[in-house]
């Protein structure tokens, strides 16, 4: 029996606001904004919009397009380690700006002053009463998968400690960076397995992975084709409304039968990670998944028969949520919250203990 735990939809830290920190320097382009105006995709993307000139963006960079907003990430991060000096500083501009905006979310939240509290009311003491508990944040993520992830930490460490709080306060990024959500969802595989199936489903992307296991322990990620989805994305509430639950569940399942069929795993045990919250069977919010949720209570015997319908085959599909399964890659670690850098910020604490979850016996890739 996989036992996966509710992460509560109040939890996402996207619209925590930064009013002001007092008695601290802030810098003014961060007064007033949500983290996540700060620090997501659509972040870089405006930066770098700002700094077009500079990183000598083709014409089609400028456009309002999906395309354009999935490679212009990419092309500062590459831009970091270009030959060309202008280029170079107009990316290094925009991970400094990257790292202070995230310096100034996790103290944010580390602080809890009275003039943010009052900006985010549906949190409660509880809420602040954790991150203030909290002494270690790990990133990973998309967005810091490259070279801006080791800069963007640099300089988040580096405001920290200017401002005094780098014995309260460290970041680090996970050593699984892109994978961090799938193999997390991974260590909540039934421990009789020999292989699972495990999924990220974000709003732009879909990473894919294979995990093998050995007497109950992940010992092998074969990390498959990341796949693009077919919408493209917006961060307005009423955004995933001109999708239907349908046709989200003909994407999700279609993804699920293909990839059994590429990797010739049959009868799978599916580990799907999602960019939602997730009690159980049900998609909640108001995300482009949760419309699954307008077919059924439960949407895992639906992606089950639809997976069935496509390849012949029995799958067991579980659900999770995108930050609980990242911070399942850290279980152990104490006092600890993980942030999943893609699209929008995804946010997970860290079980206390490794205790039902599937031991990690790979390799750790180098950072």
């Amino acid at each position: 029996m996989v036992t996966i735990p509710f992460t509560p939809p109040h939890v996402s830290v996207n619209r925590v606001r930064i009013a002001d920190l007092p008695g601290l320097c802030l810098d003014d382009v961060v007064r007033g904004q949500a983290a996540y105006h700060l620090l997501s995709k659509e972040a870089v993307v405006l930066y770098a919009l700002e700094q077009a000139h500079l990183l000598q963006l083709p014409p089609a960079l400028l456009e309002d397009s999906p395309a354009a907003y999935r490679d212009l990430p990419l092309v500062v991060d590459g831009a970091l380690s270009s030959s060309e000096p202008m280029k170079r500083a107009a990316a290094e501009h925009i991970a400094r700006r990257l790292g202070r905006n995230l310096a100034y979310i996790l103290l944010t939240l580390h602080r809890g002053d009275a003039c943010n509290r009052v900006l985010r009311p549906d949190w409660t003491a509880t809420e602040w009463d954790l991150w203030a508990s909290i002494q270690s944040v790990r990133l990973g993520g998309g967005l810091v998968s490259g070279l801006l992830g080791k800069r963007l930490v640099e300089y988040a460490t580096a405001l920290i400690a200017e401002l005094g709080y780098a014995d309260e306060l460290r970041i680090e990024l996970t050593p699984y960076r892109q994978e961090m959500s799938v193999l997390g969802a991974g260590r909540y595989a039934p421990d009789d397995v020999s292989a699972v199936l495990c999924f990220d489903f974000g709003q732009t992307m879909i990473k894919r992975a294979l995990l093998h296991l050995e007497q109950g322990a992940i010992t092998a990620l074969v990390a498959l084709p990341s796949l693009p989805t077919d919408w493209a994305f917006s961060n307005v509430p009423t955004a995933a409304l001109r999708y239907s639950g349908e046709e989200v569940l003909a994407l999700v399942s279609d993804v699920l039968a293909c990839t059994a069929e590429e990797t010739g795993i049959r009868d799978a045990e599916i580990l799907l990670s999602i960019a939602a919250y997730v009690d159980g069977g049900q998609v909640l919010g108001n995300g482009i998944y949760a419309r699954m949720s307008t077919l059924a209570a439960d949407v895992r015997p639906l992606l089950a028969t639809a997976v069935r319908a496509r390849n012949g085959t029995t799958s067991r599909i579980h659900l999770i949520h995108d930050g609980t399964a990242a911070a399942a890659v850290h279980a152990g670690e104490p006092h600890t919250a993980v942030i999943v850098a893609g699209t929008a910020l995804g946010v997970g604490f860290c079980p206390p203990t490794s205790a039902g979850l599937r031991p990690l016996r790979l390799a750790l890739p180098e950072i």
